[in-house]
């Protein structure tokens, strides 16, 4: 028989890798229990690493999805009939194995195989759950295992892991509830965590103040709600993870008499988190039966993001942005009004079961009716919340701004220009990302700012007092330096209007106006502009690449 000690060292890692089908009964789980749970959980696609971020992304219309996407974890198995009988000789030969390599390694002698019944019914493995216990004093057998997606995952939605998150494999679609993930997994799953963290939250405040009319639930009203009934909860008030035992302001359970005093969380904190998945929270709450927030109110909300993004840069600060796209140059959401832009929203965020094309006529049918007057969405700050950090960006959602990345509305033209003019030279270039770098939106073109390494080309046409500025290098922040701002704004402009004369479109000004028109029978269209004094912000004209650099 084998001893105590040598067991918990043949056990002491996981065996394994086995495929679910190979080695788990039919019927495998707890008594009582409709799922096990599963450990250092990894998602794989075509033998790469990925996260619940890219295996959630369905494809688009009626196809079948045939990806496969295999994954990874440790059971625990608490019952050595959750094995099917394949599953039993492979678990018990790799155990012979590694305890004729511990034989061999010692130099000791070893009795004969081990069966993992007669392990179980002597007490040397206990009879439990898949629940994984960290006690020394038991030994615990620990399979490998890895299988394929069965259904998508489920998030804080499903009764059988309510809190927690519910994994489906395609054998038997076998239920696990995932209690930890492989790091590189976690990192790339982390805004669908997000997203399905503030839905809950939201669905909970919604519950509670049912009362409210859904024209109501605007963000700054959820926000409002969250830090009134969920940022400080009763309970945390007390309890502490470091203390004094000697301490006499400890009660007879050991908890401190004396409350603490929580870091109040600033409003701009939790609506950059609301910004950063608006996107999605507005895609997928058209496709929702029962609403829990007016589309349109969103949808606005939306708009504005992009532009509050910006803000935030040019003051130093990453705020609203997805983990992991805070430094994306080309961002396609920049006008209202661009069929393009909404185009992209669907197809950045789908809809899990929904064809993309339904969920764009939904979306189009709820901007139909147009909101009457303008909400205002701050995130002001009080003086309770100052933010002596600088970690958050407050800001006026319904403000004016003078950034010079601000879009304006496309002026009125021809057809035929606007059909030759690509759509990414209709709205203000992206700003540089803070290295001072910046990519011609064009996916065929390869041409580059570095605003700290200029090459001749980006020379070309600028004012020699922003290239000496620019030269000496004294500038720190890219956004906050109007010089540089008007030196990249100028170099943008000149490289668009060589491609405006590549595609057949001739820039004409007269005066103070400025507009384009087709480069052939330029006398049978109608000159289109915007005017512009010396008081406007640079790029506020109609097409901001058109506009002329302002006087210093």
């Amino acid at each position: 028989m084998i001893s105590r000690r040598v067991l918990q060292e043949l056990l002491q890692q996981p065996l394994g890798p086995y495929h679910d089908k190979d080695v788990l009964n039919e019927a495998c789980r707890p008594l009582g229990q409709s799922k096990l749970f599963l450990y250092s959980f990894v998602l794989e696609h075509n033998g790469r690493v990925i996260g619940l971020d890219q295996s959630e992304t369905p494809l688009d219309g009626q196809v079948e999805d045939h990806r496969k996407f295999r994954f990874r974890g440790t059971l625990k198995i608490g019952d050595p009939d959750w094995l099917s009988d394949w599953g039993v000789k492979l678990v018990e030969a790799e155990l012979d194995l590694r305890w004729s390599e511990c034989t061999l390694r010692e130099g000791g002698r070893r009795g004969p195989p081990l069966a993992l019944k007669e392990l179980f019914d002597n007490g040397q493995l206990k009879y439990s759950g898949s629940e994984h216990r960290d006690s020394s004093d038991d030994c615990e057998l620990l399979l490998r295992i890895q299988g394929e997606r069965g259904q998508p995952a489920v998030f804080m939605r499903a009764d059988p892991a309510k809190d927690g998150l519910l994994w489906t494999s395609k054998d038997q679609f076998r239920q696990y509830e995932v209690l930890t993930m492989d790091v590189a997994t976690y990192s790339f799953s982390e805004n669908f965590f997000w997203r399905y963290r503030l839905l809950a939250l939201m669905k909970e405040i919604v519950d509670r103040y049912r009362y409210v009319s859904i024209e109501s639930r605007d963000p700054e009203w959820f926000v409002d709600k969250y830090i009134q009934d969920f940022a400080y909860p009763e309970g945390d008030k007390h309890p502490r993870v470091i203390y004094d035992s000697a301490d006499s302001d400890l009660d007879e359970e050991r908890v401190p008499r004396t409350p603490r005093q929580p870091v109040r969380v600033h409003k701009s904190e939790i609506l950059g988190l609301f910004a950063a998945h608006a996107e999605w929270l507005v895609t997928n709450e058209v496709a929702r039966r029962h609403k829990i927030f007016n589309v349109k109110v969103w949808d606005k909300f939306r708009k504005r993001v992009k532009k509050e993004r910006r803000e935030a840069a040019r003051n130093g600060v990453v705020w609203g942005w997805p983990i992991g796209q805070e430094s994306r140059v080309e961002d396609p959401i920049s006008s209202a009004s661009s069929e393009e832009d909404e185009d992209y929203i669907v197809e950045r965020n789908p809809v899990i079961g929904k064809p993309t094309p339904l969920v764009q006529r939904k979306l189009e049918i709820a901007r139909k009716k147009r909101l009457n007057g303008r909400k205002r969405i701050e995130s002001s700050t009080s003086e309770s919340e100052s933010d002596v950090q600088g970690h958050a960006y407050a800001s006026d959602f319904s403000g004016d701004s003078d950034s010079p990345w601000e879009p304006e509305e496309f002026p009125t033209a021809d057809k035929e220009v606007l059909r030759l003019v690509p759509w990414q030279f209709t709205i203000p270039p992206d700003p540089p990302d803070p290295t001072g770098r910046w990519q011609c939106p064009l996916p065929s073109c390869q041409y580059n700012i570095d605003l700290r390494h200029l090459t001749e080309e980006n020379k070309r046409d600028v004012d020699d007092r922003i290239i000496r500025h620019l030269m000496r290098k004294e500038w720190q922040n890219v956004y906050m330096d109007n010089v540089v701002v008007r030196g990249f704004l100028q170099m943008v402009r000149n490289h668009y209007g060589g491609h405006l004369t590549e595609f057949g479109v001739k820039i004409v000004k007269e005066g103070n106006r400025v507009g384009s028109l087709p480069a052939i029978d330029c006398a049978t269209h109608i000159r289109i502009g915007t005017t512009r004094t010396d008081q406007s912000p640079p790029g506020r004209c109609g097409l901001s690449f058109l506009a002329a650099p302002p006087s210093s």
